[in-house]
Formats: structure tokens, sequence, C-alpha cells
């Protein structure tokens, strides 16, 4: 049935006098378009205030004082026990139970709706003012209705893109500037967390659309598009998704994509990340950035903190590659696959500390290519590289090995620019040898603590004698290679130049480049003050012809001139005079040099 509708209201209840309140059914649309459609299978029961009945009950005189009652008015007749409404411009009409359904009274099982409005104009269908109650009210007071839902909103329309306040299937807003209430509040109260038992359930059932969007719209606004709040023991959201992301986040502006954070209070953690399937080959955490900024970035802002900025951990039986509690790759032409950097140079900490409890090393490298497996350089006063044993500890501070037999390179190589030693061995212990070389696993030299060379084969040295450190008369400036030296009679262990022909004091030469220099001195003597005196082995020597032209193997001894030697006479000689045998001709002028054996007899 078809009635004129005009009045703003959707069941608003007039009160025409207490306890009497009457009931007006109007709908906000043009006159003629609004429908009130009959339900022959509605069972009303209108005397049960309880299920929202606000349609008066009236007897026929009752109704019949009720002045000019307005267009849809609604009353239930106690006389007749039928339904009333009032026709604009007749009286009142009766309609039985049998053909209308009024709303909010309906009980029982019904297929269709107790009431249906249709509008086909611009305006509302129906419209709630509130002007202190709620302006609708929605309830199911049946434990075991399982199957209806309260209040079901449906639309056919297209929705409206351009302007998405409308085409809504339903539409909540809170005019008011000021206002602190919820557009929608939904709650549910449960001890169960079944699938849909939620405050506010939203789902997507087509191949697109989202099942909840939420938007801040103003670009000034600062708050939140979503805050959710957990104050039990559960998550404060749980996402899951088949085949796409559970989580997808982005920013378009310089925030933070995602941004996890624990108050001052808490002692939970930012973030956690797991995957509980073992056959599942995907890394826990991926980081990639285009830019050229860190992918990753963990800082311990804690001064007096002593956790690590990162924490890997692996556990596993093999040590393939990649099996790493942390592995750093460079894939580029440059680049770095780690990098360590303890940039405080007040810091005594090291840049990179590794450990190992187990059987394995501390650290492995290897270097495929031309490069080296370690480099290691110094810009301080410390070392490029130290390595020590613990008072504790039975292992070496290093070792060098090559396991390739056609490598043809040295093992250790020492090279140094500097003014120090290239190599420093220090033996601090009570007992040991300071250095041992083996062939074939063979000692084949060894200095033992005390400094002493022991050579299985010999020795080889450059030079051609064997000479020692003396003391001189005089200034050592005074002296020059190749001068014959004889002992000096007016101090201990001293020399001098030789004076005199065939002196039988006569004791070596001054050594041009000695292959053997012997001492009572330590080794970190700098000789200052003294000469290598030769006694032994190939000199070049002064000589002069004062005892005639010299050949090779003469006999040598000393002539009148100082540190001068000549061809000795052989029926003067005397034991102890003589100086060596020429090794070359000399026939010049003045004083020259030749190559003598030296060896005094």
């Amino acid at each position: 049935m078809k009635f004129p509708m005009s009045m703003k209201s959707i069941f608003k209840p007039v009160l025409l006098g207490a306890p009497l309140v009457l009931f007006a059914l109007t709908v906000n649309a043009q006159v003629g378009i609004g429908t009130i459609t009959p339900d022959a299978s509605a069972q009303l029961d209108v005397r049960s205030t309880t299920k929202g009945v606000l349609v008066p009950r009236l007897s026929s005189s009752q109704r019949a004082g009720v002045a000019s009652p307005a267009d849809g008015l609604l009353v239930y007749d106690t006389d007749t026990k039928g339904f009333w409404y009032f026709k604009s411009g007749s009286g009142w009409a009766q309609v039985s139970d049998s053909t209308l359904a009024l709303p909010y009274a309906g009980t029982g099982n019904r297929a269709t709706p107790l009431f249906s409005v249709t509008n086909q104009g611009a305006g509302a269908a129906l419209e709630g003012i509130s002007d202190g109650g709620p302006a609708g009210q929605f309830r199911n007071t049946v434990a075991t209705n399982t199957q209806s839902n309260v209040l079901q909103v449906e639309t056919n329309g297209n929705g409206n893109i351009s302007d998405n306040t409308k085409g809504n299937a339903g539409s909540f807003k809170i005019a008011n500037n000021n206002s602190v209430g919820a557009a929608v509040r939904g709650e549910v109260s449960t001890i169960f967390g079944n699938f849909g038992a939620a405050g506010i359930f939203g789902t997507s059932s087509g191949t697109g659309g989202f099942a909840g969007l939420f938007h801040a719209a103003n670009p000034a606004g600062i708050n939140p598009s979503l805050v959710a709040i957990s104050d039990g023991n559960g998550n404060a959201i749980t996402a899951n998704a088949s085949k796409g992301n559970a989580v997808e986040a982005n920013i378009d502006g310089a925030g933070n994509a995602v941004y996890a954070w624990v108050p001052s209070f808490a002692t939970g953690a930012a973030g956690k990340f797991d995957i509980f399937n073992e056959a599942n080959t995907n890394a826990v955490v991926t980081a990639t950035t285009v830019g050229n900024g860190t992918a990753g970035h963990f800082f311990v802002n804690r001064t007096t903190g002593t956790s690590s900025a990162v924490y890997g951990e692996v556990n596993s039986i093999f040590a393939n590659f990649g099996t790493a509690a942390i592995m750093g790759k460079a894939s580029g032409t440059g680049g770095y696959g780690g990098l360590f950097y303890s940039s405080n140079p007040a810091g005594n900490g090291p840049a990179i500390l590794a450990l190992t409890e187990g059987n394995g090393s501390g650290i492995t490298v290897n270097a495929g290519g031309t490069g080296d497996g370690i480099e290691a350089s110094c810009d301080g006063n410390g070392n490029a590289v130290s390595g020590f044993i613990p008072n504790f500890g039975t292992g070496r501070a290093g070792r060098f090995a090559n396991y390739n037999s056609s490598n043809g390179q040295p093992t250790l190589h020492v090279s140094n620019a500097g003014t120090g030693t290239g190599l420093l061995v220090n033996h601090t212990g009570a007992s040991g040898n300071v250095a041992i070389f083996q062939s074939g696993s063979s000692n084949a030299a060894r200095i033992n603590k005390a400094g002493r060379g022991f050579f299985n084969d010999g020795t080889q040295s450059g030079g051609a004698d064997i000479a020692e450190a003396f003391d001189v008369i005089s200034e050592v400036s005074d002296y020059e290679p190749g001068d014959v030296l004889s002992i000096a009679t007016s101090k201990d262990r001293t020399i001098e130049k030789s004076a005199g022909a065939y002196s039988d004091l006569v004791l070596g030469v001054y050594a041009t480049k000695p292959g053997v220099l012997l001492t009572e001195e330590h080794i970190d003597s700098d000789l200052a003050g003294k000469v290598p005196m030769g006694v032994v082995g190939v000199i070049p020597t002064k000589v002069c012809l004062e005892g005639g032209a010299i050949q090779r193997g003469d006999l040598l001894v000393t002539s009148s001139k100082p540190g001068v030697a000549m061809k000795a006479d052989k029926a003067k000689v005397k034991a102890g005079q003589i100086l060596g045998k020429a090794l070359q001709n000399f026939d010049g002028d003045g004083i020259g040099k030749i190559n003598v054996f030296v060896n005094v007899k």
C-alpha cells in the first residue's frame, strides 16, 4: 500500500498524553513514492515492550478521541484486534494483521522482511533523527539465532570513484569537528577467537576491492590512518596472506614505510621475523635499495651498552658456502664484502673480533684472483699484523705454508723501505732457539738462544776474507782499506800501520769487504773507533817496488813505507814476517793495490 509521505522522521514517537504514545510511520520521499509491503507470515506481538514495539494499543473509543491524526499514523485496536492506519482525507481505515506487517513487531521464522521501503527519488528511503536517544537501534535478543544478521545493508550500485562518500553500501560520518566519538564503533564480547568473531569484519569477495580501507585524507593531518591497540595478550594486528604479502607498506614522503618502536617502559622487541617451514629456502628478511643509502642500519645508542648492533647465529652441522651467522657479498666490480670501522680516535676496541670455542679457525680467508688473502696496514704506531698466544695457550703465533709444489714464490716475503729492521725475532723464554730452519722436516740451520749459529752444510757469504775488529792508534780516519797493519806496542789489543821492512809485528790488512767480521763486542755495537783487519783471505793490499817488481805468487813483507807491503827476499825472510802471497803482478810507479792472499806466517 502506498502513502503520500512528507514527515522527516522514521518511527518518531508522538506523546499525546501519558501513558499514551502514538507512532507515526513516515518516509522522507516524494509523495506517492514510498510503499509499505504487507507480509502475511508476520507474527505480531504488539504487547511486548521488550521487543521495541512502539505501536500503541487503543480501544475504538480511544481511537475516536484522537483528533486530526497525521498521515500514516498506526495504532492497534483492542476491540477489533486489527491494525489501523490513517489515510489522508478519510478517517480510520482498518487493515488486518494478515495483510499488513509492522516494523519492530515481527517474531517467529520469516523468509521475507517484516518491513520494506522503496525510494525512487533522490532523498533517503529511511531517516532516523535523534534528539536524545539513538536514531536507530537493531538488536538480536535470541542467543540461538545464528542464521540472521542484526543489520544487513546491501547495494547493487556501481559506486562512485570520483566521490567515495557516495554510492556505498553504508556511510557513517561525524560532522562535528570537535567530536571525540567514532564514526563506526564495533564491539564483540566473546571468549572465542573464531574466524569472524570481530568487532569489525570486512570481506572482499571479488577479484578486486579491499576488505578494509582507512584513509587519512587531510594533507595537514598528523594522526595515523589506522590505530590498533591490544590491552590483552594477543596481537594488536595479525595479518595472513595466502599468496600476496601479509603486510605491504610504502611511503610517498620522507617518513618510514614501516616504523616499529618500544616505549621507554616496555621490555619487548621492536621487531621479530620467523620462518617455521623447514622446506622454505627464502630469506627471513630481505632489504633492497636502489638509492645511495644503506640497505640496513643498526645502531645501539647507549654509551654503556654491552650488546651488539647486529647479532647473527646459525645452528648447523655443515660448513657449506653461505652457512654463516653473517655473510657479506660484494657482487660488483668494487665495494667490500664486509667493512668494519672503529671510527672513534680515542677508542681502544678492535674493528673486528673473531673468536672460536671449537676446533676451527678464528678467521679463514681466501683470495681467488690475484689479490691477497689478507692485507693489513697500520697508519699509527701499532702493528699491521700482530699474532700472539696467551699465557695459557699452546699453539703458534703465526704459520705460513705453501702446499703447491710447482709454486716458486717465497712462502714469506719481508720487504722494508724504511730505516728499521726488516725482521726482528725476540726470544724471551727460558729455553729454545731463536730460529730453526728445516729442509724436508730436518734441521738445516739454527740459531740458539745465545745467538750461536749452526749450519749443516757450511756457510757462504759475500766478501773474500775473515776480519776482526781492532782498536787503532790515533784516529780511525787516519786509516783506509789496503793499509798493512801491525801490532801496536804501546797499547794492548791495538794495531797501527806497519813500520819498517821485514817487521815481524805484521798482523794483517785493512779489509775492504770482509766476508766474516769477528769482534768481542756485542752484535748491536756499531764498532766505532775500530777498523776491520783481515787476517785470512783475499784482500786488496797496498804495495810498492821497494823489493823489486812483484809477480804472482811472490811472498810479501812489510816495506819501509808505513802501511805498504813489498816483494820479499826469501834469503832474508824470518818466521812471522810473511804477510801473504801476491795474486796479481805489480810493476808501477809509487804505491798501488793488488789482490793478496793474506795469511801471516
